[in-house]
């Protein structure tokens, strides 16, 4: 019987055996690469930082809240002055003092106004200016826009008390209390501002047309434009709640 030739069957299977683990090697090499290619990352986003987006979890205000309330605070700011810290003196019928009465109402009425007269009327009628709305704000709440001005009227008399250093003369104390009227309502209150302001932005325009030194009308000058700012946001309440 003729013996039957295995050679190309041995063959066959030692081929088929090489490239099975050139196959295995292969997917062995690549798979590492797929898996990791597929792979979700897991990389954790950082967090927001608190205040950046979404509500302050300390305030309780929303970004553009907060925005409006800075805005509104800033509403009534104060330029900063560089004053002449060694101006001319003043003369002595400068400083003479004959006051017509308290504050924006004496100074409307004084026709014989010297410097001296025009800083106490000024220094008066901002004492009753802070008076008036710190007297409303203990009365109805704390409460915009009474709560800024307030802040504002005391850089006013911080100008004021500059000028009164500067010229070597002494601040006058506050005796607004007696001057004081305190309203029945927020309207009242709103219409009481109005008129305050009204008045102390006339006593400004007419003290602006008196020959003053440049630190004193420079004073005056930002005053009366902080006066204007008030006198619209009273204007806005009386409106809002007429």
């Amino acid at each position: 019987m003729k013996a039957y030739n295995q050679t190309p069957t041995v063959q066959r299977f030692l081929i088929t055996a090489v490239l099975l683990l050139m196959f295995v090697a292969v997917s062995l090499f690549f798979l590492p690469g797929c898996t990791t290619t597929g792979k979700t990352s897991d990389t954790t986003t950082p967090p927001v930082e608190q205040g950046t987006t979404g509500e302050s979890e300390e305030t309780g205000v929303q970004p553009d809240e907060s925005e409006e309330a800075n805005i509104q605070s800033d509403e009534f700011a104060i330029p900063r002055l560089s004053l002449d810290q060694d101006p001319d003196p003043l003369a002595d019928d400068s400083k003479e003092l004959s006051l017509e009465g308290y504050g924006a109402k004496g100074a409307l009425v004084d026709k014989d106004l010297t410097i001296n007269d025009m800083l106490m009327y000024a220094v008066q009628d901002e004492y009753l200016a802070h008076g008036e709305y710190l007297a409303i704000v203990e009365k109805f709440g704390d409460q915009r826009p009474y709560n800024n001005i307030i802040k504002s009227e005391e850089t006013h008399l911080s100008l004021l008390e500059e000028v009164y250093g500067i010229y070597g003369m002494n601040f006058p104390a506050d005796t607004s209390d007696e001057h004081v009227i305190i309203p029945s309502t927020l309207l009242e209150a709103a219409q009481t501002g109005v008129q305050a302001e009204i008045d102390n932005i006339a006593m400004y325009e007419k003290f602006l047309t008196q020959e003053l030194p440049e630190n004193v009308r420079d004073v005056f000058t930002v005053l009366m434009n902080g006066s204007e700012s008030h006198l619209k946001a009273f204007q806005q309440q009386v409106d809002r709640l007429s």
